[in-house]
């Protein structure tokens, strides 16, 4: 029985080092949009959260539903 010793090339430090810092920026944007989410949320009166059927306890939960998906 033969077996193959060939492997595919590793990446090297730069492609890595490229790779975590697009997912550190992908990461911060999305914490970014949350945050402005939760924000604007919070700005609204409890008149106005009550018209699209929002408590303020459901706020974090909604944004991060909006900015993060299920």
């Amino acid at each position: 029985m033969a077996y193959s010793t060939l492997s595919a090339p590793s990446a090297g430090i730069s492609a890595r080092f490229a790779g975590f810092a697009a997912g550190l920026i992908r990461i911060w944007k999305l914490r970014r949009d949350y945050k402005a989410t939760v924000t604007s949320l919070q700005a609204m009166s409890a008149r106005d959260l009550a018209d699209i059927g929002l408590s303020r306890c459901a706020i974090p939960g909604v944004a991060r539903e909006h900015v993060y998906g299920k």
